[in-house]
């Protein structure tokens, strides 16, 4: 015979305000924890996560104009092919 757990008809809504009371307590520590450990000084790090980004930025972008003259390339050679 297989268990069988009987639930009271209790109200779930207690625990899914806990739940979310424990989702706030996290968030809010952990940006305490964030700003009080933080390397820099804000401007600083938005400086440096500034530059990181444009670089960032400029590497998709290469890869992207590469893949362009890949595929043009490559559909440069199936015309000539089919010709």
């Amino acid at each position: 015979m297989p268990y069988m757990r009987h639930h009271n008809n209790r109200n779930s809504g207690g625990g899914l305000i806990g739940f979310l009371m424990g989702c706030l307590a996290g968030i809010l520590f952990g940006a305490v924890l964030g700003v009080l450990m933080a390397p820099h000084r804000g401007d600083i790090t938005r400086r440096k996560l500034a530059r990181r980004a444009g670089e960032k930025r400029d590497q998709v972008v290469e890869k992207v104009e590469d893949l362009m003259v890949h595929r043009s390339e490559e559909e440069d050679g199936d015309e000539a092919a089919n010709h």
